[in-house]
């Protein structure tokens, strides 16, 4: 963002090798403990918040603080609801768009044309701030100070006419005592002070950087990012208005100095700590820089932001998923369409960010975005995949040498999101089957291909031609058809009723005389039972005379 600032100077050409990670039994039963004691203390909270009663329960709610204590929960942070997030929120942030330089006009107009364009209405519905919104600077009670000249209706004003216009406020911090070469904003040593201030102003999404913490204490305990983004997901749970939290420790391995941070300190591995205390985290270094996005780094982002499966898949979700009470995602960085790459590119940055379960977090400037990548972004069904109630992240299933790619995605009902991508230099015809991406056994399969909303049916084969850079991306379905009943010995009756059930009809009756049977009974059925056809097939009968 500005030219001290140093995170992708040299962008890691290379992976380390993933052993399979595990989370302590300790930690997880903390963040058990920690998940269940919350809800606790919130519903006898409201039990006890009428003023008779909470006079007379003064001693029990102080019980049960000294009880939460034990659990390892801020008696504090029960009080306040984290944001659910119950899918990847969207929005848009200043940072490769606009830059480090902005002002309460900028931010408006910015707002505007998210608004004005459709976008907002999409669900790009948070403005966030991010480094230059502050220099940093606090007054003698320790509170950060804000520009007048920049802000001149201050923070309070900029969320109340953002929430006005049906929108929600980010901003931004870092772990550390400053941001990135010691410039702007940090919280360390007020954090609980801070995320007060911010709720207060009215925000209601936090990010939290760890450019100048890594940089100022090389990710060495205490000034871990385990350590320090537990302390501030403690004070965002403790403050007064529910917020989102976004992790955003970008450092990959050796990338301060060549040594640190290790592998279990860097973006690689915070999915594995990171749910139980954020709703979101990024997975790999920036996407880019102000004003540029490569669709290179786009594909190195997605593909660590898959690696190592299934364990990083299996960090995302939504509430209560692995026993935690929001919607927790892995963040491969923002959408960047007219920073750099092609439209092919950014329509494909999109495909793919829905296909794992992403926040859709606009890079570029709104103001400045072309019909085209406005009409991209907004479509419907793509971000219907992205933003899918069962919250699952997809992954690859297949990949060939000539850098063809086969990607799956569960939805809620039972259908399959499925990617057919093409990072090769050529067209390629791209194949899988109904089986290969986890769908029932049906007698045909409806295939919508998202981007063109054309809709065909299969009897399982999966297939498009994909132009390089491209990805076709479809949401498949199983046809439920009907899977033929046993009518052999039941009356007509009986087996119209159970073709009913099974979606079926009955087609021709005949009968004819066969000796021992009881007559009036089905004696040949065709097709057999356990057959798959149409929903509605017929199904024809004999029966005994």
């Amino acid at each position: 963002m500005f030219a001290s600032r140093a995170r992708n100077a040299i962008a890691p050409t290379c992976r380390i090798s993933h052993g399979r990670v595990r989370v302590p039994y300790s930690a997880a039963v903390r963040w058990g403990l920690r998940a269940v004691g919350a809800v606790m203390y919130r519903a006898i909270e409201v039990v006890v918040s009428r003023s008779a009663l909470r006079r007379r329960s003064a001693a029990f709610v102080s019980g049960l603080a000294a009880l939460l204590a034990v659990l390892a929960i801020p008696a504090g942070s029960a009080r306040a609801t984290p944001a659910p997030t119950p899918v990847p929120y969207m929005g848009w942030n200043t940072y490769y768009g606009v830059g480090g330089t902005f002002n309460e006009a900028t931010i408006k107009s910015a707002a505007s044309s998210l608004i004005s364009s459709g976008l907002a209405q999409a669900g790009y519905k948070i403005v966030w701030l991010d480094f230059g919104w502050a220099t940093g600077a606090r007054d003698s009670n320790g509170n950060l100070l804000v520009d007048s000249t920049q802000w001149p209706d201050g923070m309070s004003g900029l969320t109340s006419w953002l929430h006005a216009q049906g929108l929600f406020a980010g901003i931004y911090t870092d772990a550390g005592t400053s941001g990135c070469s010691g410039q702007g904003v940090g919280s360390y040593g007020h954090y609980q002070q801070d995320v007060n201030q911010f709720a207060n102003w009215g925000f209601d999404a936090v990010k939290v950087d760890f450019c100048g913490a890594g940089q100022e204490w090389l990710d060495q305990p205490p000034n871990d990012p385990r350590t320090l983004y537990a302390q501030f997901s403690q004070a965002v749970a403790a403050a007064p208005r529910a917020m989102i939290l976004n992790v955003c420790n970008f450092w990959t391995p050796g990338q301060i100095n060549g040594t640190a941070p290790s592998y279990a300190d860097s973006s690689w591995d915070t999915f594995s700590w990171a749910p139980a205390v954020a709703q979101s985290w990024r997975t790999d270094t920036d996407i880019g820089y102000k004003g540029n996005i490569q669709f290179q780094w786009v594909l190195r982002n997605l593909d660590q932001d898959s690696t190592p499966y299934p364990n990083i898949q299996n960090a995302a979700g939504p509430p209560g998923s692995s026993g935690i009470g929001w919607g927790h995602w892995n963040d491969p960085d923002y959408l960047g369409p007219g920073l750099g790459m092609t439209s092919t590119q950014a329509q494909s940055q999109l495909s793919m960010w829905a296909m794992v379960a992403a926040p859709l977090i606009l890079g570029s400037d709104p103001r400045s975005l072309s019909s085209t990548s406005i009409s991209m972004l907004e479509n419907s069904r793509v971000i219907a995949i992205d933003q899918d109630s069962l919250g699952a992240q997809g992954w690859p299933i297949s990949q060939a040498s000539t850098g063809h790619q086969v990607w799956v995605k569960p939805l809620a009902g039972g259908a399959r999101a499925v990617a057919l991508f093409n990072r090769g230099a050529g067209p390629q015809q791209i194949t899988t089957s109904a089986s290969a991406v986890g769908l029932p056994t049906a007698s045909r399969y409806t295939l919508l291909n998202v981007w063109t909303n054309q809709t065909s049916t299969s009897r399982g084969k999966i297939s498009a031609y994909v132009q390089p850079d491209a990805v076709v991306l479809y949401r498949v379905t199983a046809d439920p058809g009907c899977t033929v009943p046993r009518l052999l010995g039941k009356t007509l009756q009986a087996a119209r009723a159970s073709l009913k059930t099974a979606k079926c009809s009955l087609g021709r009756i005949a009968r004819r005389r066969i000796k021992h049977a009881r007559r009036g009974r089905v004696v040949v059925q065709s097709p057999p039972a356990g057959s798959h056809r149409p929903r509605g097939a017929k199904v024809k009968v004999v029966l005994a005379s």
